[in-house]
């Protein structure tokens, strides 16, 4: 068969699981979102110190205008002053003077925190000669009201240069506020646009990064995991169903050799008991142990195509949901192997024994395997002793045959209980090899466990579980 030399991308996606995957692609959805997050946060920073640059340059020419309007207005008042034609209207005019110079005050004291008023004119320079005309001016407003009119305008003669540059100043700050204004105005509605633009392509962009990946994720990961899952689950229904087929083609044909090797193992032994009585005084001592041979060797087969036979047919034994008395069903075990415990001399112990739920045939065969074993493997020339006892564990009874042979080896504790599996020969211990693989399955189909352990003081002890019958008390017992 020809070596398969995987290629490293195959090699390498082999150990990219499914969660692997899609964990990258997330990640890469991640970092692509958060692009578009630190997109907008820097563009969201620089609109607000751009709208911060917008609003203090409106606000400088908001207060240059109102700064302008208010030192006009003072100089209208002054006029007004002037040309008045009572005391009433000279005071008229004086307060609203004094009004219109607290204004410009308080528009001084806002606009201080602006900083410059231009490149051209320095705040203090400005704010200088505006002190200048509001003390001139409050002069005025006095004179007007101690002196008359005359006094007011003759300080407003002398004022009148001095008033002139200042209002020269206050147009320039101006006309620089309003250009200065213009330009932020511009810059907004470019920054704006240019934004709009910018983070509109990139939100498509992302957009179409992460529906390709969706795509991608969705065609590479998910639907080709759906289908290697499909194909997977395809292929082991397929040797499933391979296996259910070649288990069931095992059986028939384990119980159909092993039926039709009945008649001629029981014919080999007829006939090989027939040549030893009638034919011994003419066979030489070869002759009758090649018979002997050929005797033991059929009941071997005998006893082989038997177990097999029981093996096969337990898949299809029901188990009847029956209350089974374990005390009965011993009495029946021990007459079943009398000739067995006679031989051997060996001894059966068994203490109060519970009512079981299960099948009575497969448990008498159960009890019968552990206990005939329990009589095969001792020591030679020992006296077999056999305590069967029951004890109640987790909702369950758990059964025990414990004996005084030759025990089993830890490393032997499950293996024993493999079919055909022996660990001795059968010139040392007779058996199958399927005694306990049959025990096995019959408390497996009554949906229990069994296992060896050591006994205490030598020898081993086969346990297994057993259901309790709900209500043994008017549940009917099972003749075994």
């Amino acid at each position: 068969m020809p070596t398969v030399i995987e290629s490293p991308s195959e090699n390498g996606r082999r150990f990219l699981t499914l969660p692997t995957r899609i964990t990258i692609v997330v990640g890469i959805l991640f970092v692509v979102s958060l692009s578009v997050m630190v997109f907008g946060l820097t563009t969201l920073s620089d609109y607000n110190r751009m709208m911060a640059s917008y609003g203090r340059a409106s606000e400088n020419a908001y207060m240059g205008e109102r700064l302008n309007r208010l030192i006009s207005s003072a100089v209208m008042e002054s006029r007004g002053i002037y040309h008045a034609r009572s005391p009433d209207e000279t005071r008229d005019f004086a307060d609203r003077l004094d009004q219109n110079l607290d204004d410009i005050e308080t528009v001084l004291a806002k606009w201080r925190k602006a900083g410059t008023a231009t490149p051209e004119i320095g705040f203090e320079q400005l704010e200088t000669r505006a002190r200048k005309f509001i003390a001139v001016r409050r002069g005025l407003s006095r004179a007007a009201r101690e002196q008359g009119p005359a006094a007011a305008e003759a300080i407003g003669l002398i004022d009148r240069p001095e008033r002139m540059t200042f209002q020269s100043d206050i147009d320039r700050v101006v006309v620089a506020t309003r250009h200065t204004l213009e330009v932020e105005t511009a810059r907004a509605n470019s920054y704006r646009r240019d934004r709009a633009f910018s983070f509109l392509y990139f939100a498509l962009a992302s957009i179409a990064v992460t529906a390709g990946l969706t795509f991608w994720i969705v065609q590479h990961f998910i639907l080709r995991e759906i289908e290697r899952v499909r194909v997977a689950d395809e292929e082991r229904e397929h040797l499933l169903n391979q296996l259910i087929e070649s288990n069931t083609d095992l059986e028939r044909f384990a119980h159909v050799a092993s039926h039709d090797m009945q008649e001629p193992v029981r014919m080999v032994n007829i006939y090989s008991q027939m040549v030893a009585e009638d034919y011994k005084d003419r066979l030489d001592e070869k002759g009758r142990r090649y018979l002997g041979i050929i005797s033991t060797s059929a009941r071997r087969m005998h006893l082989m195509v038997q177990d097999l036979l029981r093996y096969s047919r337990l898949k299809n034994e029901p188990v009847e949901a029956a209350v089974v008395d374990l005390e009965d069903l011993m009495v029946h075990v021990r007459a079943n192997l009398g000739q067995r415990l006679t031989d051997t001399g060996a001894r059966i112990e068994s203490g109060k024994l519970p009512q079981v739920s299960g099948n009575s045939v497969q448990l008498q065969r159960l009890l019968e395997n552990l206990i005939g074993n329990a009589i095969t493997y001792q020591p030679e020339g020992q006296t077999p002793v056999i305590t069967v006892a029951a004890a109640e564990a987790s909702g369950r009874w758990t059964v025990g045959v414990t004996d005084n042979g030759i025990g089993i080896a830890p490393e032997n504790a499950e293996t024993i209980f493999e079919a055909f599996r022996r660990l001795h020969t059968w010139d040392a211990y007779n058996g199958t090899g399927l005694g306990l693989s049959i025990c096995r399955k019959i408390v497996e189909r009554h949906g229990g466990k069994i296992w060896v352990e050591p006994a205490p003081g030598g020898g081993s002890r086969f346990c297994f579980t057993l259901g309790k019958v709900p209500d043994a008390a008017t549940a009917p017992a099972v003749a075994a």
